[in-house]
């Protein structure tokens, strides 16, 4: 065999037996055909054996025989093959010959089920996007949760009448630290959004395109800067980071003397390129879309106080698209949809007119589908089998946690999931969205009430939990209607 070295990965659904036994088959099937073999278990205590980058590199294979969900990512550019534990087990050596004649190199591209890429996307545009999300996610975690932890101690008694509660911070010494922290929130969210243009920039142009994305997407945003009464927001954020992405992709194709070279992306590409951006954005772009999102927020306030109706609605389309392909390009657009609309309502209307409610719809879709698959396991046990029981355990796990991806497997495995899966992480958002509550920062799942900070309506707590369980609980009984013929055992 031409082979010299193969990597690979084993899971089971349970993470004890298989997962290594299919490890142990297949090292030992390497050494009989003359191959180094080295295969990372992902078992129940974690990783273990794992490959370092050095190891993929060297690699001129990878099989990865799991029963479980596995992150590909790293094996981009390699010939992958994939299979269960059971081929691992049945014949191993047989197993290295298939991989040798069948293995494709991967590409990265989502999994598809019926045309729908499910956790991930192949398409360009939304890697871009979601590349710009991955850096801002943690930024909007982190000030959300200090923000609204501030906001708690902003209440108080007014001085000159004890029965009336008014919002504001104190002169003395825990007011001026409470006061700090609220900002120390807003700065976080003034910082988001170009953090997220820069996140774009650089997946296109690379790194010589972040900090004039950042800059550029700081001076849209700044009303300031511009004379507006707002900044442009996330549209002026997307804008910005492909326009700085692809700007710099061309300057890089310009053939610079070999003199200059060394400077290029380091001096010359970033300040000509901050340079026409400031152009382009002030005297041609900023002032119309910062307009443009101005006027959109205040018909979205509008809409959402005049009609009790209207909450409901896009809090159900919202949710719906969180549920769809369950972390992919969809739940992802549902995502920075809900974010967009508070950090943006944030900094124009402040604390007190932030609107919050969509972006509790997509937080409190996030866990439905996990959770459902769970509770299904649970509640229609001779419907499932032990290895989905295995998953379903896990998937619980996942969905207390707010990951969404924990549902992958079951909608994988059967297409059909997939609608109760949009029906009632739509309704969830639908229930926390008429019950008018606003999310500030936490953990999308029944934790967000005590991991995190919801409001509005009479007991928001209470109503984040029973709103994300009712709906978990209709996910498993559709879950348990579709499995219904199967009798297994």
């Amino acid at each position: 065999m031409s082979i010299k070295k193969i990597v690979g990965i084993t899971g089971c659904a349970a993470g004890i037996a298989h997962t290594y036994m299919a490890a142990e088959s297949l090292e030992k099937a390497g050494r009989e055909l003359g191959i180094e073999v080295k295969i990372e278990t992902q078992g129940s205590i974690g990783a273990e054996n794992q490959l370092t980058k050095q190891d993929i590199e060297q690699a001129d294979l990878v099989i990865i025989a799991a029963d479980i969900n596995i992150e590909k990512i790293r094996f981009v550019g390699k010939k992958l093959l994939m299979v269960d534990t059971n081929e691992a087990l049945k014949d191993a050596v047989a197993l290295i010959k298939k991989a040798e004649a069948e293995a494709e190199i991967y590409l990265g591209k989502g999994e598809k089920i019926d045309g729908l890429e499910i956790g991930t996307s192949s398409n360009k545009v939304v890697m871009y996007l979601m590349s710009g999300l991955a850096g801002m996610i943690p930024m909007a975690v982190a000030a959300g949760l200090l923000l609204a932890f501030a906001n708690v101690f902003a209440f108080h008694a007014d001085p000159l009448n004890p029965d009336m509660v008014i919002w504001g911070f104190t002169d003395d010494a825990r007011g001026q630290f409470f006061s700090h922290l609220f900002k120390l929130g807003q700065i976080g969210f003034m910082l988001m959004i170009p953090v997220f243009a820069a996140g774009v920039a650089r997946a296109i142009g690379d790194s010589p395109a972040m900090a004039p994305a950042f800059i550029a997407a700081y001076i849209i945003n700044d009303a300031q800067f511009l004379g507006t009464e707002t900044g442009a927001g996330f549209l002026g954020a997307i804008i910005v980071g492909f326009g700085v992405g692809y700007f710099v992709k061309l300057m890089k194709m310009i053939p610079y003397p070999k003199i200059i070279k060394p400077v290029v992306p380091i001096m010359i590409i970033p300040l000509i390129t901050t340079f026409v951006a400031y152009v382009v954005i002030f005297y041609l772009i900023g002032k119309p879309i910062a307009n443009g999102m101005s006027w959109l927020y205040d018909l979205i306030n509008n809409i959402t106080i005049a009609y009790a109706a209207a909450p409901v609605v896009y809090g159900f389309v919202l949710g719906a698209m969180m549920g769809t392909d369950l972390g992919g390009p969809i739940n992802k657009t549902a995502l920075m949809v809900g974010l967009a609309i508070f950090v943006d309502t944030m900094n124009k209307f402040g604390i007190l007119g932030v609107n919050g409610i969509p972006q509790a719809a997509t937080i409190a879709a996030i866990s439905v589908a996990p959770l459902g698959a769970a509770f299904a396991t649970w509640m229609f046990k001779k419907r499932f089998t032990i290895e989905e029981k295995a998953m379903g355990s896990s998937a619980f796990v996942m969905g207390m946690v707010g990951i969404s991806e924990g549902a992958i497997p079951f909608a994988a495995g059967n297409p059909k999931f997939i609608i109760p899966n949009i029906l009632t992480s739509g309704l969830a958002g639908a229930l926390v969205a008429g019950f008018g509550i606003h999310f500030f920062g936490g953990i999308g799942s029944p934790l967000g009430a005590f991991v995190g900070y919801v409001t509005g309506g009479p007991a928001p707590q209470i109503l984040w939990i029973v709103s994300i369980l009712f709906a978990a609980f209709c996910n498993a009984l559709l879950y348990g209607f579709i499995v219904r013929k199967r009798g297994v055992k």
